[in-house]
């Protein structure tokens, strides 16, 4: 019997239910790939070309307002099921648009200042306590917010002093190194809390509902930059400025796309100082 050609939004529901349903990430594919949906039309997979793809890019643009990033993340969500349908035997994978241009943005990082002031408002309340540790360790790791708060303790690797992210956003395992602060924070919660599986009891509502009030307190309410994500981009930031390379930078966050990284790039000032001599030491 043969297998009946699925519509993009039953080729976007397949998708879906093999990623984590439920989870941020799986969220934000199902409501852009509605989007994507009502702007190419409910088509049979094979009937999709890249003409109709850079319609529905316009018409995203036009209709719905999105700046070129949404655009793109859009147009990768749609990649997402074309080739998850390429894989099922269903169709031959088009080629795709290119991304549109997007304006380097100036990237929002926590200064010294701004981490002592937080760590310092959540020290003061008790209830934080955990709260303190959490964005300590995303501060130091770089990881994305879920990654730590589902971490398991079978993930951390004290023999090798590391963590094992091994269900990252883009399906890659990367250990991180762990640096002293985050180890010293992970030990304590081995000696306190003898029974558990996950290191960290709080949610994501929870841990939210905490940093929004931190924001109000701390004077960042009118500042959109001020969110949980800023502890990720804080750890870019610091190893950009100290000249580490961008593909290590990369590996380190677990950006399956190099373009994702490149925005750290220019706070890298002294990097291209520091490998002057390679060349200097060639011509002597």
């Amino acid at each position: 019997m043969k297998t009946k050609m699925p519509t993009l939004s039953e080729a976007t529901r397949v998708v879906y239910k093999r990623r984590k349903n439920g989870t941020k990430s799986a969220t934000n594919f199902l409501i852009g790939m509605k989007h994507n949906i009502k702007a190419l039309g409910d088509l049979p997979v094979n009937k999709i070309t890249r003409p109709m793809v850079n319609k529905m890019m316009d018409i995203l643009k036009a209709e719905h307002k999105n700046s070129n990033a949404v655009i793109n993340q859009k147009m990768g969500y749609l990649r997402i099921v074309l080739q998850e349908m390429e894989e099922d035997g269903f169709i031959e994978m088009i080629k795709m648009p290119k991304p549109r241009p997007t304006k380097n943005s100036k990237v929002h990082y926590l200064t010294e200042d701004m981490e002592r002031e937080l760590l310092s408002w959540l020290n003061c309340m008790q209830r934080n306590r955990e709260a303190k540790d959490i964005v300590e360790c995303l501060i130091d790791l770089g990881c994305r917010v879920n990654e730590l708060l589902g971490l398991e303790k079978r993930f951390v690797d004290f023999d090798n002093n590391q963590i094992n992210f091994n269900e990252r956003k883009n399906d890659q395992a990367v250990a991180v190194p762990m640096t002293n602060r985050v180890q010293s924070i992970i030990r304590r919660y081995y000696r306190e809390v003898k029974d558990f599986d996950r290191l960290f009891t709080l949610n994501y509502s929870e841990l939210n509902a905490i940093w929004q009030k931190a924001r109000k307190d701390l004077g960042y309410a009118d500042k959109k930059f001020y969110t949980i994500h800023l502890c990720r981009h804080t750890c870019a930031s610091r190893l950009a400025s100290a000249g580490c390379p961008i593909l290590l930078i990369k590996d380190w966050l677990g950006h399956e796309d190099i373009e994702n990284t490149m925005i750290y790039a220019h706070l890298q000032p002294k990097a291209l100082h520091s490998i002057v001599d390679v060349l200097n030491d060639r011509t002597k």
